[in-house]
C-alpha cells in the first residue's frame, strides 16, 4: 500500500481569512511542477483522493488533477493535526493506495511520525510512503518508508 501526502501550493494572504486562501501565481506555477512529479507516478484523481476543503487545497488539488471529480472533500483535514489525520486515513478501511491534500505541520509530522525520518514538507511538496501491507488500517508509528519525494527536506532520525 502507498500513501501519498501532498502539502497545497503557494496561497496569498486573504482579508475573508486562512480557510479562504487563494493560491498566488508562484502557487498556480508550482502546482505545474507537482503535476509532473504526480502524473510520473501514475497517480490520477481515481484513486482514494482526500482533501482539505480550505480553498487552497481544493485549488492544488484541481491544478493537479484537472477535475475534482471522486476527490472526498474534507473540512476535518483542514489544519488537521497529524494524529487526526492518521484516524482520518486509519477510518476510511482501504485497500487502495491513498492520496491526501493538506496543509502543514500536521502533514511533515504525519510523514516524520510514519517513517521515523525528520520530514519538512513545503508547500507543493508530495512525499511518497510505502507500506508493507494491504491495508489502510495498519498504517502506524514508524510502519511506513519513503519511497520517493518532491520538494520535501527529510533527515536522517526523528525521535517522535
Amino acid at each position: 500500500m502507498k500513501l501519498y501526502l501532498v502539502r497545497h501550493a503557494n496561497a496569498l494572504e486573504s482579508p475573508l481569512g486562512d480557510y479562504e486562501r487563494k493560491l498566488s501565481e508562484k502557487g498556480n506555477v508550482q502546482c505545474v511542477d507537482l503535476g509532473r512529479f504526480i502524473l510520473s507516478k501514475k497517480i490520477t484523481s481515481k484513486k482514494k483522493v482526500l482533501c482539505s476543503s480550505a480553498k487552497r487545497t481544493k485549488e492544488t488539488c484541481f491544478n493537479i488533477f484537472n477535475t475534482s471529480e471522486g476527490v472526498s472533500f474534507r473540512k476535518g483535514l483542514y489544519l488537521a493535526s497529524s494524529m487526526e489525520l492518521l484516524d482520518c486515513i486509519c477510518s476510511i478501511a482501504s485497500d487502495e493506495d491513498i492520496v491526501l491534500i493538506g496543509h502543514n505541520n500536521g502533514l511533515s509530522e504525519l510523514a516524520s511520525y510514519l517513517t521515523a525520518k525528520h520530514i519538512v514538507m513545503r508547500t507543493a511538496s508530495c512525499v511518497e510512503i510505502r507500506f508493507p501491507f494491504d491495508h489502510s488500517k495498519f498504517i502506524s508509528k514508524g510502519t511506513g518508508e519513503i519511497h520517493s519525494h518532491h520538494r520535501c527536506d527529510i533527515m536522517d532520525s526523528y525521535y517522535f
